[in-house]
């Protein structure tokens, strides 16, 4: 009787799997220079101190930090890559224990190494480092410069850290904002040639500081999506700003967005929680919802039974994920401040978000107020919008695209989106320009399911025509 329960709630829940919208891959890049709030260096040194050539490397930025609970096991089988590989997999990972030995699979025995480390959450940004001296590996938490010699036989060393740039030959002292390091080049006499600034992404900015030069001002695109499935239910956002679609979440309806829209640079943030913030609270009354809904005949008499859906809002769980966004916010702050003028040039925000990336996006719009300006935004079957919302008006335009559910006309219950069951977007009224656009009468997949999937929305690119109502460009 019990494995017959189970089979049942397995077999709802196999329409569920769809809501992932994952494809191949959706593990961490750990070469793409992510933005978050901590940046993580790697290096080795010889008995004098001196940077061992090769060895230096930056990976990634996170947004937590992560150092060595003590000296690592295995020394001589710990390579530098799979030191690399075990820091960024504990990142990623969410489970809450804070000191514990990860375990990392070795290339060819396939047997694993114990590394002792501990994770904490960044509360600003800064820097971590991995130096291996004496056949050691040490990490060290500093500030967001970092300071190195560079002398005249090419030999490096690290001298120390900053939260500002100065650059004592050039008569620089600024504070800075994001990530940098900065090279002093000595002479034999031990005198300073001269001094470069590099953004961590290896770009030299020195001109930023000693000219002022000014960055011009861009137009941005940001991509916020929502629950990545069941299968990764307690793979909650690690809030890094990305330049690629790195979950294969959107289904190619990012591709019709940046060409129409053009943007300058574009970025995407992972606003996936588990489902426990969700309105559906938990799988099985997701499974309930789904199965009495695909159950009920169509018949006039039970197309308005909107009580089958779980529309009670999840107040909680809503916020949680709007507070999680600030953090995205700030790590995208630390990601574009390449440059002394990025906290004077103003970058205008372009958004397009669904499901459970309306409250992230919330929160990580919330938080870069009056650092940026507000563009349009395009919210796609939102979950739970009518909790919370922003001052619209503040933005160029605002739309909503969704099934009908609290309108004049709804949609009968088994064509309505019930994954995420549709409701105004708070204050949506306020906008200078945007409302409601629904599915229309040629989609033809409209269910439970089907009316939520990303796959379902690329006729708001291609079927709404210049000027009409919800019509996206630039």
């Amino acid at each position: 009787m019990l494995r017959s329960h189970r089979l049942i709630l397995l077999l709802m829940l196999i329409p569920f799997s769809f809501y992932s919208q994952i494809g191949k891959g959706d593990s961490l890049h750990l070469k793409s220079k992510l933005g978050g709030t901590v940046a993580y260096y790697f290096w080795q040194e010889d008995s004098l101190g001196k940077i061992i050539p090769g060895s230096f490397e930056r990976p990634f930025r996170r947004n937590e930090i992560v150092v060595l609970n003590s000296k690592p096991l295995d020394k001589e089988k710990f390579t530098q890559q799979r030191l690399i590989r075990a820091v960024s997999h504990m990142s990623h990972n969410n489970k809450r224990e804070s000191k514990r030995f990860f375990k990392v699979t070795t290339d060819s025995s396939k047997s694993r190494l114990h590394l002792p480390l501990r994770k904490r959450a960044s509360i600003e940004m800064s820097t971590v480092q991995y130096r291996k001296r004496a056949a050691s590996w040490e990490s060290f938490t500093r500030k967001n410069v970092l300071y190195f010699n560079i002398f005249q036989d090419s030999s490096k060393s690290y001298s120390h850290s900053n939260d500002s740039i100065v650059l004592s030959s050039l008569g620089v002292c600024r504070k800075a904002e994001g990530h940098y390091f900065v090279k002093t080049f000595w002479n034999r006499k031990q005198e300073i040639i001269t001094q470069q600034v590099f953004a961590y992404n290896g770009t030299n900015v020195t001109s930023y500081f000693c000219q002022e030069e000014q960055k011009q001002a861009q137009r941005i695109l940001i991509f916020s999506n929502g629950y990545r499935g069941p299968k990764k239910d307690r793979d909650l956002s690690d809030d890094l700003i990305t330049k690629s679609d790195r979950y294969h979440y959107w289904m190619k309806l990012d591709k019709l967005f940046l060409k129409r829209m053009q943007p300058d640079d574009w970025f995407y943030i992972d606003g996936s929680h588990d489902i426990h913030t969700s309105n559906h609270r938990n799988k099985a009354n997701f499974g309930k919802s789904y199965s009495r809904v695909k159950a009920l005949r169509k018949t006039a008499k039970n197309a308005q039974f909107f009580d089958l859906l779980n529309t009670e809002p999840n107040v909680e769980g809503f916020y949680f994920r709007k507070e999680k966004g600030y953090r995205a916010a700030q790590a995208f702050q630390a990601l574009r401040c390449d440059s002394p003028s990025c906290l004077e040039v103003k970058d205008t925000i372009d958004l397009v978000c669904h499901s459970m990336g309306y409250a992230y996006a919330l929160g990580f719009l919330e938080a870069l107020r009056g650092e940026v300006i507000y563009g349009k935004v395009y919210i796609i079957a939102p979950e739970n919008a009518c909790t919370d919302g922003l001052d619209w008006d503040e933005f160029e335009e605002v739309w909503q695209y969704g099934s009908n559910l609290d309108q004049e006309d709804p949609d009968p219950v088994w064509e309505q989106d019930g994954i995420a069951p549709q409701c105004e977007v708070k204050n949506l009224s306020s906008a200078l320009k945007g409302g409601r656009v629904f599915l229309p009468r040629y989609v033809r997949k409209k269910d439970f399911v089907n009316s939520h999937l990303l796959r379902q929305y690329h006729w708001i690119i291609k079927k709404i025509p210049p000027g009409g109502w919800g019509y996206i460009g630039r």
